[in-house]
């Protein structure tokens, strides 16, 4: 029985005619952090999209707890347990944080639940407690990258997909939001299915990673031997 509780079966997918992505196979393995590296172009941001059902796959399968999900709409796949985090924070930006943190546990049926979920992503993120009033689009963006994730955990989802939760940060926000990953994956037991360009602090907090070059998978493994910038200048 596999221990994966997201999987990718041979999946392609791209925009109009053009693939993309082309036979994907991928295992996010139950409480893991698996890393998403690649090139611009490398077809990282597709995958993630047809995995959340974003974006409809040309072929192939994307399996949750081993049933088929493929194509599934990203409702069904929040409602089940699924988190996504888009590039570019995805916060409501003219709503305050304690509003958009609310919003984020919409689906959640058990509402009594909410105020206990928001005081834990205060713990996570403590500069969202002292700006809950703020609005969001005023905040800076690692903050509104802190909300964003926040807004996911609303919901405790057991699978949480980041798509270049660092891009655009300052380094010292990039070393803060890779920590609070790592304490939302430990804390929880969450499974993180991550992208990443940012390989100094992304690799330190993986258990697996994942090489995608032009659509393709060509790395697949123990994320320690890419922290050398030869090894990995090969691969992309």
């Amino acid at each position: 029985m596999s221990d994966a509780i997201l999987e990718t079966r041979g999946l392609a997918a791209g925009y109009g005619k053009k693939r993309v992505i082309f036979g994907i196979d991928l295992a996010l393995k139950k409480g893991e952090v698996l890393l998403v590296l690649g090139h611009n172009g490398a077809g990282k941001t597709t995958l993630m999209q047809a995995i959340f059902g974003l974006l409809k796959p040309m072929d192939g399968q994307v399996l949750l707890d081993g049933r088929d999900i493929t194509g599934r709409t990203p409702a069904a796949n929040v409602h089940d347990g699924v988190a996504f985090v888009p590039q570019g924070h995805g916060i409501f930006r003219t709503l305050s944080v304690r509003d958009n943190l609310e919003l984020g546990g919409f689906v959640e049926e058990e509402k009594d639940k909410l105020p206990e979920r928001i005081q834990t992503v205060y713990e996570l993120f403590p500069v969202l407690k002292e700006r809950q009033n703020q609005i969001g689009g005023t905040m800076s963006g690692g903050q509104q990258q802190m909300l964003a994730i926040g807004m996911a955990l609303m919901h405790a989802p057991r699978v949480l997909i980041l798509d270049e939760p660092s891009i655009g940060l300052a380094p010292n926000l990039v070393e803060r939001v890779m920590q609070s990953i790592r304490q939302i994956n430990e804390r929880f037991g969450t499974s993180i299915l991550m992208v990443e360009q940012n390989v100094q602090y992304s690799l330190p907090i993986a258990h697996r990673a994942t090489v995608i070059k032009t659509g393709e998978v060509v790395y697949n493994g123990d994320p320690a031997p890419l922290g050398d910038h030869v090894k990995l200048m090969t691969l992309f």
